[in-house]
């Protein structure tokens, strides 16, 4: 039995018998991958619509199988037509706007740092920490903590988690929102031992210490 990714799942016309093919909710448009982000994070308004940007042109649940290639045009569960838009007040390479759902970048091969990859230079308005057991609020970071961590994420290399993910080993990661001021967070995962961040990035002593204060 062979297992992909995590969410929906289905058994694809014209697979191999027994196959699983699980997908999240992923949509891909000129050449970056993005990840819906969970209902609760952000509530899309008209005003937050801006340029069309492409369309789906190919919906993978209970169509592709385990080998398919994912390409510009495909998404996991956006039916075929749905628009593409630009979210107003951010880079369409950091976030768009599918079906009145806000998709985040996952994947994006061009962006050379954190700052290129997350468009969020001046629309930070604090940190915090969240429980990795149910998720809950914990505490909130001190501004003099956030800001000097945010200066120093921005310029950190994107280097892909498939080259840290070997460093984490079996230490308990730190869950951290970064909270924006349209009322929205990124979410990121940094296991402090290792110094590496989910999203592919190898942390310094600055962020290190940082985070270590709230541990």
């Amino acid at each position: 039995m062979s297992i992909v990714m995590l969410s929906g799942c289905s058994i694809p016309r014209g697979c191999p018998p027994n196959t699983i093919v699980e997908w999240v909710d992923l949509v891909k448009i000129n050449d970056i991958q993005y990840h819906a982000l969970d209902a609760t994070n952000y509530t899309v308004e008209e005003k937050d619509l801006g340029e069309i940007i492409g369309e789906v042109k190919y919906e993978m649940a209970d169509q592709a199988c385990l080998n398919h290639q994912i390409k510009n045009g495909d998404a996991a569960f956006l039916s075929v037509g749905t628009t593409l838009y630009e979210f107003n007040g951010y880079k369409s390479d950091f976030r768009i706007i599918a079906d009145g759902i806000v998709y985040e970048v996952q994947e994006n091969d061009k962006a050379k740092t954190i700052g290129e990859l997350y468009d969020i230079e001046g629309k930070v308005e604090g940190m915090s920490v969240r429980s990795s057991y149910d998720g809950s609020h914990v505490m909130d970071l001190k501004e003099e903590h956030w800001t000097k961590f945010i200066n120093e994420f921005l310029t950190l290399d994107f280097v892909g988690f498939d080259n840290v993910y070997k460093k984490i080993e079996d230490e308990e990661g730190t869950f951290l929102d970064i909270h924006l001021k349209d009322g929205s967070s990124v979410r990121i995962l940094y296991w402090t031992d290792a110094n590496v961040l989910n999203l592919g990035a190898v942390g310094n002593d600055t962020l290190k210490n940082i985070i270590s204060l709230y541990k």
